[in-house]
């Protein structure tokens, strides 16, 4: 009984630990860059979605509902540093929801695990970018309305 109850306890121990170490360090690192602290950025409204979760890996995002499609571009990764973009789009038109505006086009942003840690979009005329550290900007700049429009 006692050899049960050790092997039990050891297995829950080692469960938890491999739970703990897999979790992310200084996953707000990316953030430090100073592309993403440039002067055109503006703390905007954080807004939570039930549409994705942090982290979620990019798999996740099936063909038959969603349509993906990498941004190969050397201007919008000079402005997302050490991310990987796709163009997402609801194929069933349901989207997600941001500030009684619902938003079916965006751009989901990944890091180098192929986990998401970004969502932007256009939203009154800027776009938003909220991040997986709970924080939301928005940005005036022409470059991200005129990729907009031309994509």
């Amino acid at each position: 009984m006692k050899k049960k109850i050790l092997s039990l306890l050891l297995l829950f121990i080692i469960c938890l630990t491999a739970t703990v170490s897999a979790r992310p360090h200084n996953r707000y690192d990316r953030w430090e860059h100073p592309s993403y602290r440039h002067k055109d950025w503006h703390h905007a409204k954080y807004s939570s979605f039930s549409k994705f979760k942090w982290y979620d890996h990019r798999d996740r995002f099936s063909p038959s509902r969603y349509h993906m499609k990498e941004i190969y571009s050397r201007d919008w990764n000079s402005r997302f540093p050490g991310l990987r973009s796709y163009k997402w789009r609801d194929t069933r038109g349901e989207g997600f929801w941001y500030r009684g505006r619902r938003i079916n086009d965006a751009v989901l942003f990944f890091n180098h695990a192929n986990r998401m840690v970004g969502v932007g979009f256009v939203y009154n005329g800027s776009f938003i970018f909220i991040r997986d550290d709970h924080r939301a900007y928005s940005n005036h700049d022409s470059f991200f309305i005129s990729w907009w429009r031309h994509r």
